[in-house]
């Protein structure tokens, strides 16, 4: 499948064309990962967030876990190694820049980009104190 088909397949809102994203790890990825990589995407979109900026999509080595890394957020959507195509098996991740903590916050059916950025800016004032 190419990037061309999926944009003529309307599976995202955003033309894959226009989102500034490192895909070249997706390459890389063998097919579920890339079909894990995909499925962020759309929550990413079913969420409301803007995936138009700059991004990463890709596969930490040391965990194996499957992310999406947008630059205008302050966490990060994974998802583990195993698991199904469910937003309850999405998490968000945020890392504190000054000494590397990281706080883990699960998906539910229900959870809505500002509950995420609630919670991560929260995480970052803290962090501020």
């Amino acid at each position: 499948m190419t990037w061309e088909s999926l944009n003529t397949k309307r599976l995202y809102k955003t033309p894959i064309t226009k989102i500034n994203m490192d895909f070249e790890s997706l390459n890389k990825m063998c097919g579920w990962e890339r079909q894990k990589a995909l499925y962020l995407v759309q929550i990413a979109e079913s969420l409301g967030m803007n995936i138009d900026g700059y991004g990463q999509l890709g596969v930490n080595n040391n965990s194996g876990y499957t992310y999406l890394w947008l630059e205008d957020y302050q966490f990060t959507l994974y998802m583990p190694i195993y698991c199904d195509l469910k937003k309850t098996d999405v998490s968000a991740i945020w890392t504190n820049s000054e000494d590397g903590t990281e706080e883990e916050f699960d998906l539910k059916l229900n959870t809505h980009l500002d509950d995420l950025e609630k919670w991560a800016n929260d995480l970052y004032n803290q962090s501020e104190d």
